[in-house]
């Protein structure tokens, strides 16, 4: 018996998610930071966090992934903001 795999549809179901998501939350910072309220970026991440804890905590590659994606996409939106 083969173990379950993803199909490549849903695949690019949860590349087209994610996408989504990254540029709602860089939306959201940046909109955080212009009114000045900094603690609600933590908010943000948290939120994301929580909604992917079950594959951080499973697979490491995976959350080296999210973790890096999460800096960039932080860093981004500070130099953007400060332009």
């Amino acid at each position: 018996m083969e173990p379950y795999k993803k199909s490549n549809e849903e695949d690019k179901n949860d590349i087209k998610a994610g996408r989504i998501i990254g540029t709602l939350e860089r939306i959201i910072m940046l909109f955080f930071i212009n009114i000045c309220q900094y603690s609600s970026i933590g908010l943000v991440l948290t939120a994301k966090s929580i909604a992917r804890y079950d594959k951080i905590s499973k697979n490491q590659s995976f959350a080296e992934y999210y973790l890096l994606g999460t800096l960039l996409s932080t860093i981004s939106v500070l130099i953007i903001s400060l332009i």
